[in-house]
């Protein structure tokens, strides 16, 4: 099957330039050719998808999503109520929501097990393709340790998703290898504490550098490599000495990380909209007091830390946390990326080219021969007005892999 994407323009990240009455030839599922439709003649058996009106590009990535989690705020009687099945189903609905907001890949940075992708791979059901980390190792008292001082514990491991507390070089080891073998693209270690961890404080560090490079030595035995929810700056430190790949949130970065961060090509994935929404979610009495406050304590420092980033040239990939919010509402962290300085077009590779380099991914994020045929189509010049990315109801256009799932025509 060939299909051919016409449309008045085609915005290539890669270059920044957009060409005019443009088409993408998709045969198999994969770009065949994309560029101006005089250029070469088009296949007589192609089947027509008419995007006229709207400019084209490569479909949008997201570096850091939660599936399973609902993104309506953090209700523990829920969670405590709700069955293991139950939460994995909330990842239907979620992968639907991602998909029809223009995102055709994602790395899912804890709680979706293997069989998720792989459900979606297989046609089950709709939503990106997917990059998973199954389970987010912390320590004892960390930040995904949901062991409460009255006995409950929300982590319950499944045969497929291994359980996320680990103390010890050794333990460290075997529970990166169990993770791995439950089908994890890439390993997530969490260095410092968190917002919405009842038992911890975002600015204190967590892991030994020993467990941080003990869980590092053995990803990459396997081919893998390590992301690390990083907000403390001794958590981000340790994580970058220890050879982590890239620093999730970054919220108290200096310029001595940085600097790390700089000559070892590091990216960050910062995440600006998670305490937006954490501090949205209390307003409306669907998030505990604590979170919020962590969450209003940090959110300045945030800000500050990823302009100093942005400044310096260290390499932005596109992340959310989505799941903190609601599944669908990826695109607003444009908005807040191009506040803190970014130009709009590296705002957009930030989500395209940088992320597919960042998480390692073939074939997406460019369009490219040999590029998976996915793309986006929104009523107007994205590079002019960013709105047209952070809101779904303005990309009117999704094509996965050559196949038409959504359509506002």
């Amino acid at each position: 099957m060939i299909r051919a994407v016409y449309s008045d323009g085609l915005l290539d990240p890669a270059t920044g330039e957009t060409t005019r009455e443009a088409v993408v030839l998709i045969e198999d599922g994969h770009v065949t050719r994309a560029g101006k439709r005089a250029s070469a003649p088009m296949p007589r058996d192609a089947e027509a998808i008419d995007a006229s009106g709207l400019t084209i590009l490569p479909g949008l990535i997201d570096c850091h999503v939660h599936l399973t989690s609902l993104g309506e705020g953090l209700d523990f009687a829920r969670e405590l109520t709700t069955p293991p099945t139950m939460e994995l189903m909330r990842a239907v609905r979620a992968a639907r929501l991602t998909l029809e907001a223009g995102f055709t890949a994602v790395r899912d940075a804890a709680g979706s097990p293997a069989g998720i992708k792989m459900a979606i791979d297989a046609g089950y059901f709709p939503g990106p393709r997917m990059f998973v980390t199954i389970s987010a190792l912390s320590q004892t008292g960390g930040h995904t340790d949901a062991h409460f001082m009255c006995g409950a514990d929300l982590d319950i491991p499944l045969p497929d998703r291994p359980y996320m507390v680990v103390d010890g070089v050794e333990a460290m080891r075997l529970r990166v290898r169990e993770v791995i073998r439950a089908g994890a693209d890439w390993i997530k270690l969490c260095t410092s504490g968190g917002v919405l961890s009842p038992g911890d404080q975002p600015h204190h560090s967590a892991l030994t550098l020993d467990e941080i490079r003990a869980a590092v030595e053995e990803a990459a035995t396997q081919g893998r490599k390590v992301m690390a929810h990083a907000q403390a700056n001794a958590g981000i430190k340790n994580a970058l000495k220890a050879g982590v790949a890239t620093i999730e949130h970054g919220i108290w970065l200096d310029g001595d990380a940085i600097e790390m961060m700089l000559d070892g090509g590091n990216a960050l994935i910062p995440t600006l909209v998670a305490p937006q929404w954490v501090i949205r979610h209390a307003g409306s009495g669907k998030m505990p007091a604590y979170a919020a406050d962590k969450a209003r304590d940090v959110v300045n420092d945030h800000t500050t830390s990823i302009r100093m980033a942005v400044e310096a040239g260290v390499k932005i990939a596109f992340g959310t946390d989505t799941g903190v919010g609601p599944h669908g509402s990826n695109g607003e962290e444009f908005l807040l990326m191009r506040q803190l300085g970014m130009e709009p077009i590296d705002c957009i590779r930030s989500a395209t080219t940088v992320a597919a380099q960042t998480i390692g991914m073939k074939g997406v994020g460019t369009l490219a021969p040999g590029a998976w045929g996915d793309l986006i189509g929104v009523p107007g010049d994205p590079l002019a007005d960013l709105t047209l990315l952070s809101n779904p109801d303005n990309v009117h256009l999704v094509v996965k892999g050559g196949e038409l799932v959504k359509s506002l025509r």
